[in-house]
């Protein structure tokens, strides 16, 4: 409960109304910066031949217990349960961050070992993790090394070297494509507001080209305008 409410974007401050003078589409869009009538776009996917097969997952460490369904080409398959329920060891099994003590992972009708990140992101599989500031970002890193990070064998050349021209390409496809806010590639990202920062991390995935995108709670700590250009993925 408040008397009055201030709203400040991109470290600006923008408007101090009484409370009771505001509405939600008020709020909305003094926080954006635009009208937001449609907060959750229509999706035109269609769903297409089964891609993802999870067939009695369970995890030997926490309480996962014979988890299975199907995931079809172009089809978004959401996860619902409260906190502990397993929808982030479910991820975390799949992708091969947690250990796995039984059930079978399928992709295109040939099983998937999974064993850990590495092998999950060289097999296909992405996943953003729900605490996005304890596994997500690499806070000392700037924006450019955080996008390329998951994809730099694309990047070398001769040696271990790396390319600065093919990771700068990578970097700006990403905020243009991402909407980032940043003054530069070279910004820290941790210097980026939370919204952006989910931004930055879902393109280093989306530069990855996984045939499986698993996110976990992608609009957790957002602003609004943040969510709907998610949304639109």
């Amino acid at each position: 409960m408040a008397d009055e409410v201030t709203v400040m974007r991109d470290g600006t401050w923008i408007a101090t109304e009484p409370a009771q003078n505001l509405t939600t589409d008020k709020i909305i869009k003094l926080m954006v910066g635009r009208e937001l009538t449609n907060q959750f776009p229509p999706k035109t996917n269609k769903p297409g031949e089964v891609a993802l097969e999870v067939e009695n997952l369970s995890a030997r460490y926490s309480l996962l217990q014979d988890v299975s369904f199907k995931a079809r080409k172009g089809e978004i398959v959401g996860l619902a349960g409260l906190d502990g329920s397993g929808r982030t060891e479910t991820l975390e099994n799949i992708f091969g961050v947690a250990t796995r003590k039984d059930g079978v992972i399928k992709l295109d009708g040939k099983e998937v070992r999974n064993r850990n990140a590495r092998e999950s992101i060289k097999n296909g599989f992405a996943l953003l993790t729900e605490e996005r500031r304890a596994t997500g970002i690499f806070g000392i890193l700037n924006i450019r090394e955080n996008t390329v990070i998951s994809s730099l064998k694309k990047h070398k050349k001769a040696g271990f070297y790396l390319s600065d021209k093919s990771m700068e390409k990578d970097t700006a496809w990403a905020i243009d494509a991402m909407h980032i806010k940043t003054p530069s590639q070279k910004t820290k990202i941790r210097s980026l507001s939370g919204g952006n920062q989910q931004k930055v991390i879902l393109g280093r995935w989306l530069l990855t080209e996984p045939e499986v995108l698993m996110l976990d709670e992608p609009t957790r700590g957002i602003d609004v305008g943040a969510k709907y250009e998610i949304y639109q993925l």
